[in-house]
C-alpha cells in the first residue's frame, strides 16, 4: 500500500480548491487572484504569492504527474511574463530570490533563471556581507538572505552561499533559542521570530549540505539544519508542535514554507540511515510537518482552511485570501513528501 496515498488525497483537495477559487485563464494565460471573489482587492495580482503557486504546483506535479496540470503551469508562466513585460523582477530581493526557487523547482534552465540569478548576486552590499530586502532599503533581513542561498547553492556562486548563510548564522541567530530574528536595519536587530525565516534557514543548511565539496563541510551544514529542527520543535512544543499562525496577507504563507524545508529535512536526513541521530532528526521533522497538517485538516470547513490551525475555517477575513489556502497546501504536499520516508 502506498503509505503516501492519504496524504495526496488531502494535498489533492487543497490544490483543487485554489484552482477552483482563485486561478483564472485568459487564453493562453493564466493568473492566481488575491482573494476570494467579493473581497476588497481581490483581483490583486501578487509576485511573491506566484512564486509560491508555481512552486506548488511543481510540487504537487512531481507529487501526481498530470498533464493537465503541466498545461495548467505553462499558462502561469505565460501570465507571469505578460505580468512582469517579460522581466520577470521587481524591485523587492526576497520576492527575485522566491521566484528564482519557483523556477528552479519548475527545472527552468533559460536565461531567464540566469538572470534572476545574476540580479540576486548582483545585490549583495559587500560592506554587510548580504543582499537588502530591496532596492534602496536599509533592511538586511532572512526572508532575502536564506532564498538567495538556496538559489546560489547550486550554481557556480556556491561561496557566495555559504557567505550568506554564515551572515544569517552570525547576525539573526538568536542565542537564547536557536531560532532566526527577522533582519537588520541600521544596526538594530528585528527580533520578531516568524516561522518562514526557520523554514529558509533549514533549506539553506541543506542546500550547502547537498552542494558540499567534502564531509567535513557536509556534515558542519546538516548540523546547523538539525539545530534549527531542534530550535523549531521546542519553539512550537507548548502547542503540541503547531507552528505560530501569521494570519492573512503574506503572513498566510509563511508556516506552509516551514513545512516545505521540514519535509525537505524529513528526507534528507532520513538517507543517513547508519546515524541513528540522523534518523531522530528526520522523525521529528515529519511529526512537525504531520501534526500541521493534520490540524489544517481537521480545521477545513467545506473546501476552505483556516489561517490558524487551532480553529476552524471561517468564510470571511484572513481565510478567504488566496495566501492563506495555497500556505495549507503547501503543507499539505509537504506532508506527501514527508510520508513517503518510514522509519
Amino acid at each position: 500500500m502506498d503509505a503516501t496515498a492519504p496524504a495526496q488525497a488531502r494535498a489533492m483537495s487543497a490544490e483543487a480548491a485554489v484552482v477552483r477559487r482563485f486561478v483564472h485563464r485568459h487564453g493562453p494565460f493564466a493568473w492566481a487572484h488575491a482573494a476570494a471573489p467579493g473581497v476588497a482587492g481581490a483581483r490583486t495580482w501578487h509576485y511573491w504569492w506566484h512564486a509560491h503557486l508555481l512552486h506548488a504546483f511543481s510540487d504537487a506535479q512531481q507529487h501526481r504527474p498530470d498533464p493537465r496540470r503541466a498545461r495548467l503551469l505553462r499558462e502561469l508562466h505565460r501570465g507571469i511574463t505578460l505580468r512582469t513585460l517579460g522581466r520577470w523582477t521587481t524591485p523587492f530581493y526576497d520576492d527575485v530570490a522566491w521566484m528564482t526557487l519557483a523556477l528552479q523547482r519548475y527545472d527552468v534552465g533559460d536565461r531567464r533563471l540566469d538572470r534572476l540569478v545574476r540580479r540576486l548576486d548582483e545585490a549583495i552590499d559587500p560592506d554587510v556581507g548580504t543582499l537588502p530586502w530591496a532596492v534602496g532599503s536599509s533592511l538586511y533581513n532572512a526572508p532575502a538572505t536564506s532564498p538567495t542561498a538556496i538559489a546560489l547553492a547550486s550554481t557556480a556562486r556556491r561561496g557566495t552561499a555559504v557567505d550568506l548563510d554564515a551572515w544569517v548564522a552570525a547576525t539573526l541567530d538568536d542565542p537564547r533559542t536557536g531560532l532566526v530574528r527577522d533582519g537588520i536595519e541600521h544596526g538594530v536587530v528585528r527580533s520578531e521570530l516568524w516561522t518562514y525565516n526557520q523554514g529558509v534557514a533549514i533549506g539553506s543548511a541543506l542546500a550547502l549540505a547537498e552542494t558540499a565539496p567534502d564531509a567535513d563541510s557536509r556534515d558542519a551544514h546538516l548540523a546547523r539544519a538539525a539545530g534549527l529542527v531542534d530550535a523549531v520543535e521546542r519553539w512550537c512544543a507548548a502547542d503540541e508542535g503547531l507552528f505560530p499562525a501569521a494570519g492573512g496577507g503574506d503572513g498566510g504563507l509563511f508556516a506552509g514554507i516551514l513545512a516545505r524545508y521540514l519535509a525537505e529535512a524529513t528526507i534528507r536526513f532520513a538517507d543517513d540511515r547508519t546515524s541513528e541521530e540522523h534518523l531522530a532528526v528526520s522523525r521529528r521533522a515529519q511529526r512537525l510537518v504531520r501534526v500541521n497538517a493534520d490540524a489544517l485538516w481537521r480545521g477545513r470547513r467545506g473546501d476552505l482552511f483556516p489561517a490558524d490551525p487551532r480553529r476552524a475555517a471561517r468564510a470571511e477575513g484572513d481565510d478567504l485570501d488566496l495566501s492563506v489556502q495555497l500556505g495549507a497546501w503547501i503543507t499539505l504536499e509537504a506532508d506527501v513528501a514527508a510520508s513517503a520516508i518510514t522509519s
